[in-house]
């Protein structure tokens, strides 16, 4: 529901959905919140921040061709936070005066609901964002990574860690791989839930199973989690999604996954990043292409989806033939179709990871911009499929905080 007011001299429209409440002063400041009244995104002369439950704030502006990310400081998302948290406050302030005016017809009870979501808004300042963010990490551990379509479902933890975490070009799980118990994660879903509250509700498209590989876990033991997400989350009914390497993947058959998928499991994903076995090798990723390719068509003749993400820019230009052919012909060979998701994803060099090091040692030239748009689009071009191709899809780590 939109409403539109006017105060003064400023136009006020403020959207109220089942799941947030944004608000919008002059068309040139839009600022959202959850129905906890946790701050989700600020727009505001072209910049957006995005805050997630961590307490990371992302800016992202356009520069020329260039789009511009940068993980804000916690004192820079502080003041994001205390800004949004005006906005809502300075919106009640003037809801309460003479000079408002709703230019239409408005129920009183939706006008009473605007108001009370907005009083939650403007107590989430930057103090008790840092409180939050607390809580969350309590819940949460650390939530490493996502693919950009389930940015908004609702993660729960099986493990934690990665359980191989030996890729030189990853830098997103540093704790100790390690399976909860059942009754640890029935007690671990129970306190998302209280720590969500009504927040849960903007992140209801499905569950995220995490973290880095869930579904590497034995049957015997994962069954038991896809139970207890039925039992206690309405999101699982929307679907459950997760990773999965291809070399654990393969661990699993056909039945396997059809068995899961009966479970709700509507999604895997799959990192396969290259085709080419000695890039593999290289970066040291677990596995073969072959293993990849065994996994995919194992989750697709169970009637799950698959995504697969390919990384452009890996290996520089030393590999850069090879990851190309190879990489074309493996995603041909995996039978993707209708449904599936092709993400491409630029190398982000972490400083705090050994490929920068290990490129240096080997006097890899790393690929410019222009030579890794070049990359997907040759890979794309060697893309053939039976019938009707799956999606394709940017995935940008930089822009990712749950």
């Amino acid at each position: 529901m939109v409403l539109h007011a006017l105060h003064g001299t400023s136009a006020f429209i403020i959207s109220l959905k089942p799941h947030s409440i944004a608000v919008s002063v002059d068309g040139t400041r839009v600022v959202a919140w959850d129905r906890g009244g946790r701050l989700y995104s600020v727009y505001e002369d072209g910049v957006t921040w995005r805050r997630g439950l961590s307490g990371q704030v992302i800016e992202k502006r356009r520069v020329g061709e260039e789009r511009e990310r940068v993980r804000l400081s916690d004192d820079a998302a502080g003041r994001v936070v205390d800004s949004a948290a005006d906005v809502a406050r300075a919106t009640l302030e003037r809801m309460g005066s003479a000079s408002w005016r709703w230019t239409s017809a408005v129920d009183q009870v939706v006008a009473q609901e605007s108001r009370a979501l907005l009083g939650l808004a403007s107590r989430f300042d930057g103090a008790a964002a840092r409180a939050d963010a607390d809580r969350f990490h309590l819940v949460f551990g650390r939530v490493g990574i996502l693919p950009p379509d389930q940015y908004l479902s609702l993660v729960v933890q099986a493990t934690e860690g990665c359980s191989f975490n030996s890729c030189t070009f990853c830098d997103l799980y540093h704790e100790d791989y390690r399976v909860k118990t059942p009754e640890e994660f029935r007690r671990h879903v129970a306190d998302v839930l209280g720590y969500l509250g009504a927040s849960a509700s903007l992140r209801s498209r499905g569950v995220f199973l995490g973290a880095a590989n869930a579904l590497a876990v034995p049957m015997a033991r994962l069954l038991p989690v896809f139970e207890t997400l039925l039992e206690e989350l309405d999101s699982a009914r929307r679907g459950v999604f997760a990773f999965v390497d291809g070399f654990t993947g393969g661990l699993k058959t056909a039945a396997d996954y059809r068995l899961l998928s009966h479970l709700g499991l509507r999604r895997v994903y799959i990192g396969l990043e290259s085709g080419h076995d000695p890039l593999l090798a290289f970066v040291r990723k677990p596995g073969t292409a072959a293993d990849a390719i065994e996994t995919v068509r194992a989750i697709k003749a169970a009637g799950v989806q698959a995504g697969v993400i390919v990384m452009t820019g890996l290996g520089g230009e030393r590999f850069a033939e090879g990851h190309e052919r190879d990489t074309a012909a493996a995603i041909g060979a995996m039978g993707l179709g209708e449904g599936d998701l092709l993400y491409f994803s630029d190398l982000v060099e972490a400083p705090s990871t050994s490929y920068p090091v290990m490129a240096a040692d080997a006097q890899l030239r790393p690929l410019t911009r222009e030579e890794r748009r070049r990359q997907q689009a040759s890979i794309r071009a060697g893309l053939r499929f039976a019938a009707a191709p799956p999606q394709f899809a940017t995935y940008d780590i930089r822009e990712f905080t749950y």
